[in-house]
């Protein structure tokens, strides 16, 4: 990545619907020192009225929400990443279970560098 910049990431557990989304970018945006913008591709739950109706407080608050254009997974910079972590950080084998899959995606996500790692449901 460029200087400065950084990938931050959550896990969320479990069926991730618009109120996991709305939840952890409010999260996001209450701990905000600087401006921030997040874009994010067109998931239906991305899109959903209860994101929409949140988007004023969270400007208020310093965080800009955009959309990608549809279809474009090239300037999806978390394609790349996803590419990475999976043909190169995490051997190609069977996991024993969920756990063992998450725990290897989040060392995968770490060994990327410049990664401020948070894992909702864990201390926060």
């Amino acid at each position: 990545g460029r200087e400065g910049e950084r990938l931050y990431f959550a896990v969320l557990e479990g069926p991730v619907r618009w109120e996991v989304v709305r939840g952890y970018l409010d999260g996001v945006a209450g701990g905000l020192t600087r401006p921030l913008r997040v874009f994010m591709d067109n998931a239906s739950f991305h899109r959903s009225r209860g994101m929409e109706g949140r988007k004023g407080a969270w400007r208020e608050r310093g965080l800009t929400v955009g959309y990608l254009p549809r279809y474009s997974p090239h300037l999806n910079p978390m394609e790349g990443v996803w590419r990475r972590v999976k043909g190169f950080l995490m051997p190609r084998r069977h996991y024993g279970g969920v756990e063992e899959l998450r725990e290897a995606v989040v060392q995968a996500l770490k060994a990327l560098g410049g990664v401020e790692l948070k894992i909702l449901g864990e201390g926060t």
